[in-house]
């Protein structure tokens, strides 16, 4: 969550609308873009049978129903209300700043033009998902705001640090070359957020991470000296960890095998590998970790193997990634079920004292973000940072306007 902030009367008023559009909701932050405080925060969510709006800021606290369920639509309810609501900010908006999964070859926050917009509509192939529904509200923010600068910032682009030999996949190289099939790799504006604070936590000196961001999508990254050397996720959000509803990486024979045997159609085995599998394929009932926990702590067997399933890939993903690097002087859990499934944090650890890595049971359990859960002992550490992708976008944003 968000953490609000009073704005003082000496701050310079410039101020930012960072907004996150996904395939059911759209997140909102309303900050000043100098000082980096927020003033208000909030989202509309229709992934449920109604649009939940929800708008918190120091004086203000909205949880309401609306009767739209489109990014579009609930962008007009929400700019609507902050100019009801935060007149005087909302006078003084400068730039928008829009998160975007995918940006192909674009490896920088950048302004928004034709250009531009092409780019990411081209990478919309690989975040099917994501891409759209960002685009189609970029469209939407422009014509409502054609006087207001608009800035995407990408998930792929913290990744661009990375050496050929990580990112070029072992297929025929045409297709590297000719269709452009490479390793992007995702969630790194909170990769670059988590990174950038960890170095503030541990001082210079503990320049190898292992990051994980787990939340509904989970992806993992080896990061030395604050750059992306290698990173779970690849040319899709697909590949990689097991995540909520995604398989995350599997045998590429296993879909050549079903479309031979069982006749499925490339359309139904894509949908069953993003949206019917991971924890929800595995336990059959939910897609929500804290719901699968609860019902392998009532014996359902097939929860607790979902949850040892999840837990193997991540550790894998620590093991394989401390490699790349050449060791590891910390592992950094994020993102919902990293900051809040002390569980899960407790069972990815266990069996990695051979890295270094222990982490206090107490400490653990009541663990806060941002905190250090390591033993006292321990070689290594394991911190739990809270996801702030708003923050490293108002970072990117700032610096991309001051060039």
């Amino acid at each position: 969550m968000a953490r609000l902030e009073t704005q003082r009367p000496r701050d310079t008023l410039v101020i930012a609308l960072v907004l996150n559009s996904g395939s059911s909701s759209l997140k909102f932050h309303l900050a000043n873009l100098k000082s980096k405080i927020i003033i208000a925060h909030g989202l509309a969510d229709w992934a449920g049978e109604h649009c939940t709006y929800k708008l918190h800021s120091q004086s203000v606290n909205v949880e309401s129903s609306l009767s739209v369920s489109d990014p579009a639509s609930c962008f007009h309810h929400i700019l609507n209300d902050l100019q009801s609501r935060f007149q005087t900010e909302m006078n003084q908006l400068k730039v928008i700043g829009h998160r975007v999964v995918h940006g192909g070859n674009l490896a920088k926050a950048t302004l928004l033009n034709t250009n531009t917009l092409e780019e990411i509509n081209n990478a919309s192939t690989f975040a099917p998902l994501h891409n759209p529904p960002a685009i189609k509200l970029i469209h939407e923010a422009t014509n409502l705001l054609p006087n207001i600068k608009q800035v995407a910032c990408f998930d792929t682009a913290f990744h661009s640090t990375m050496p050929e030999k990580s990112y070029t996949y072992p297929i025929p190289y045409a297709w590297t070359a000719d269709f452009k099939l490479r390793r992007f790799g995702f969630h790194g504006l909170n990769y670059a957020w988590c990174s950038t604070k960890a170095a503030h936590l541990l001082g210079p000196e503990k320049n190898k991470l292992v990051i994980c961001h787990l939340g509904h999508g989970a992806s993992a990254c080896a990061v030395s000296d604050g750059k992306s050397v290698y990173t779970t996720m690849g040319l899709t959000p697909l590949e990689g960890l097991m995540m909520g509803t995604r398989s995350g990486t599997i045998d590429a024979g296993i879909i050549f095998h079903l479309a031979r045997t069982q006749k499925l159609s490339i359309e139904e085995i894509e949908k069953a590998l993003l949206k019917e599998s991971g924890l929800l394929g595995v336990s059959g009932k939910s897609a929500d970790m804290r719901q699968v926990i609860t019902l392998a702590q009532a014996g359902e067997e097939r929860a607790n193997l979902a949850i040892e399933i999840y837990c193997l890939r991540v550790q894998q993903a620590i093991g394989a990634l401390s490699t790349t690097m050449g060791g590891v002087d910390a592992v950094i859990f994020t993102a919902g079920v990293g900051e809040n499934a002390a569980i899960i944090r407790e069972k990815v650890i266990a069996p990695l004292d051979f890295l270094g890595l222990e982490i206090d049971t107490a400490l653990n359990k009541a663990c806060q973000p941002d905190c250090d859960i390591s033993k006292a002992n321990s070689k290594n550490r394991v911190l739990v940072l809270a996801a702030r992708e708003e923050l490293q976008m108002l970072h990117e944003i700032d610096s991309l306007l001051n060039q």
